[in-house]
This record gives C-alpha cells, sequence and structure tokens, in this order.
C-alpha cells in the first residue's frame, strides 16, 4: 500500500496533477530567510550592515551570488592588497561526474569574474582581470595557482554599466513558464543590452524548430537521470530539510527546482528521501524526469552559447562572463532562464546528444556550444542560499 501511495503521488508531483491551494501555499511555502532577501535585493547594503566596509569585500560578497552549477559555489580568494586578491577554483566543489573536463567549473568562474566587474563599476571602481597569472592550474589541483588576479583601481571616467541593476531579480528559473512565446524584439532586446564580448549568442523561437530541439533536451536529461553516478551526484548535492539548507547553504533544493505550495508539502513530507535506494528506484527517477518535461516544454525560446575557434579553459571562462550579462540582462527585461545543458556535457552519453544538435543547428566544426538555456514568463521567485564569506577566503 505504501509503494502504491508513493508512486502516485511522485507521478502527481512529476505532472502537476496535485492543484496548488493559495491558502495552503501561503502558509507552508518560504522564500528563504530574511537575510538571504537582504543579501539579494542590495548586496552592497548588505555587506555594509555586517561590517565589510572595504570595496574588495563588497565586490566579492556581492559576486558570490554569480549563477553556479549546482549551487556549488566553487570559489576560493587570497586578498593580496586592498585593492587586489586572487580567484582560485576550489577543487572540492568539482563535479567530474558531469563536468570530466571542468567546462561548466570555468564558466562559473567567468559568471563570478564578470559580476566583480560590475559591482566595481557600481562602486566606481575599474578592473583589471588577468588570467592565470602564475600558469593554469592542473585539472584536480587548484590550491596552487590562481585562476585570476583582479585589481581595482577608481574610476578616471564617469561611464557605467547598467545591467548591474539586474542583479536583485537575477535568479535561475526553474518554474513551468506561461504566455506567449517570446519576441524577436525581446530577444533582440536582451541581447542588445547584455551586449556579450566574445561568444556567437544564438535564439530560437519558432515553434516548429523548438520542436525538433526540445525532445533532443529531454531525452538528455532523463539519460542523465538514468545515469547512476549523475544522479548519485545529484542526491549528494541535494538538501531538503529546512535545517540541512540552512546549515550548508549551497546544493540543490525542490524550491530551486519550481516546487511550492501543496507539491512542496506533498514532496517534503511524504516522499522524498536521500537514501540511496529511494533516490534511484525507479518511481523517484519518472518523477524528477516528468518534472524537467513539463518545464521543457513550456520553453518560450532558447538560447545558445556557441564559441568559434579554441575550445579551452579561457574560452569557458569567456563564456561564462558572457552569461553573467545575459543572466542580468534577462532579469532587467523581467524574462526568466533556465540552463540546461545536460546534452552538451563532456562524457560520451552526452555526446550523442551534442553531434545532434550540432547538426540541426549547422555549425561548423571549430564551433562548439557552451551553454543552453530556456526562456519565458514566470512570476516564481526563489532565491538560493549562499555561503558565509569567510568560508571563501584562503
Amino acid at each position: 500500500m505504501k509503494l502504491s501511495r508513493e508512486s502516485f503521488l511522485k507521478k502527481s508531483l512529476a505532472f502537476g496533477s496535485i492543484i496548488s491551494i493559495p491558502s495552503i501555499q501561503k502558509n507552508i511555502y518560504a522564500f528563504g530567510s530574511a537575510e538571504n532577501k537582504k543579501h539579494r535585493e542590495n548586496p552592497i547594503a548588505y555587506a555594509e550592515s555586517l561590517g565589510y566596509t572595504n570595496p574588495i569585500d563588497q565586490i566579492l560578497l556581492t559576486a558570490i551570488l554569480a549563477p553556479n552549477s549546482h549551487n556549488s559555489q566553487p570559489w576560493k580568494f587570497k586578498k593580496i592588497s586592498e585593492n587586489e586578491f586572487y580567484l582560485y577554483g576550489d577543487g572540492e566543489k568539482q563535479l567530474p561526474e558531469i563536468d570530466p573536463i571542468n567546462r561548466q567549473f570555468y564558466h562559473t568562474q567567468g559568471c563570478f569574474l564578470e559580476l566583480c566587474h560590475l559591482t566595481a563599476d557600481s562602486l566606481m571602481f575599474d578592473t583589471q582581470i588577468q588570467l592565470f597569472p602564475k600558469g593554469k592550474p592542473i585539472r584536480n589541483d587548484f590550491s596552487k595557482s590562481p585562476i585570476a588576479k583582479v585589481s581595482i583601481q577608481p574610476k578616471t571616467k564617469c561611464v557605467h554599466d547598467f545591467l548591474f541593476s539586474g542583479i536583485t531579480k537575477r535568479r535561475m528559473n526553474r518554474s513551468v513558464y506561461s504566455g506567449e512565446f517570446l519576441t524577436n524584439d525581446e530577444l533582440e532586446g536582451i541581447f542588445s543590452l547584455a551586449r556579450p564580448i566574445k561568444q556567437n549568442i544564438r535564439f530560437i523561437n519558432d515553434p516548429n524548430q523548438l520542436k525538433s530541439i526540445l525532445p533532443i533536451l529531454d531525452e538528455a536529461f532523463a539519460m542523465e537521470t538514468n545515469r547512476y553516478v549523475s544522479n548519485e551526484l545529484n542526491r549528494k548535492w541535494f538538501r531538503v530539510t529546512e535545517e540541512s539548507i540552512l546549515k550548508h547553504r549551497d546544493g540543490l533544493t525542490l524550491e530551486a527546482n519550481g516546487l511550492s505550495g501543496i507539491k512542496l508539502w506533498f514532496a517534503k513530507t511524504f516522499f522524498v528521501n536521500l537514501s540511496k535506494e529511494s533516490w534511484h528506484n525507479e518511481d523517484s527517477k519518472q518523477a524528477a524526469i516528468g518534472m524537467f518535461r513539463s518545464q521543457v516544454q513550456s520553453s518560450k525560446a532558447l538560447v545558445f552559447f556557441i564559441s568559434e575557434g579554441k575550445d579551452d579553459e579561457a574560452t569557458w571562462i569567456q563564456t561564462g562572463r558572457d552569461f553573467m550579462r545575459y543572466t542580468l540582462s534577462c532579469a532587467v527585461k523581467n524574462i526568466a532562464f533556465h540552463t540546461m545543458n545536460q546534452a552538451v556535457e563532456d562524457y560520451p552519453e552526452s555526446r550523442m546528444f551534442t553531434k545532434q544538435l550540432k547538426q540541426i543547428l549547422n555549425l561548423k566544426k571549430n564551433e562548439e556550444i557552451q551553454l543552453i538555456a530556456r526562456l519565458g514568463k514566470s512570476s516564481y521567485e526563489f532565491d538560493s542560499y549562499r555561503r558565509d564569506l569567510k568560508s571563501f577566503f584562503i
């Protein structure tokens, strides 16, 4: 009887057949702690409230709001002076099961560096960013060689990049999107405001083209969920209880995956279990696949970040910088986004899907899909937590 009930609930949650009752939703769904909200709403003021008056500290506290895979927050910093610091990768936060060559790891470093630059700009500082000042780190040892050296100096010209204004609303939105397909004007508006530096950014909003691509993204997610090592990685990074979320202040949550209201309550109360047996059973996997399917099918446009030429660490960092700009532009324009990279990861099962996508997009041999995201409209809000700033210092 218990297994039948769990199976029913999981399928209901996956396909949305349980109705969210507003009065219940208000009582059982929380958007995060007051401190987390303050950090997002005005990171500079929040830094000052914590006693961080040095611009470098304010920049760092803001930059840890950058998007990052699995909310792993894989950054370490070492201050050199009051206007310089080294950025290191945190080797303990690598995700080799899905990111064996550290492509996404370096995307995340680029997101961090671009948000450093934009925060400094808002504080009337220019930035100088030098990549690999002591040579490239060894793949599995980031402790000796910094990824970047960042220096700030007072601005000599009053010229600003107003993308920083999007920081308050910037979030990964994994909910089901509503409304019409995004128009060319809306998508070109995002691009124009973002002004990417290096990457070719290609959007698709034609329903017929989307019909040929969305099933590939859906199948790639199903593959990754049924692939034991990647699904086990998700289990290790998943936080379910409020106590666990507040303790770790990182990782994956049901809330960040778009669940709210009575669906969230049912999930936490009746069936989400982080034991290996429960996490990897067929019902649990099918629930995750069904939830993702409803998300991907609601896409109102797709955006591809495509590089040409070298496909190396510097390119991946630049991709992250451009993606940071794009996500802030989405926030300014009130457009939701959700990265879906299962089809372009660097292990053999994923690369089968990459090949299909490159053929559909008619890419050249030296072009590489770095990132994929879906876009749309959504009023859903949840801000993932970040760890205490002190935990990032070396």
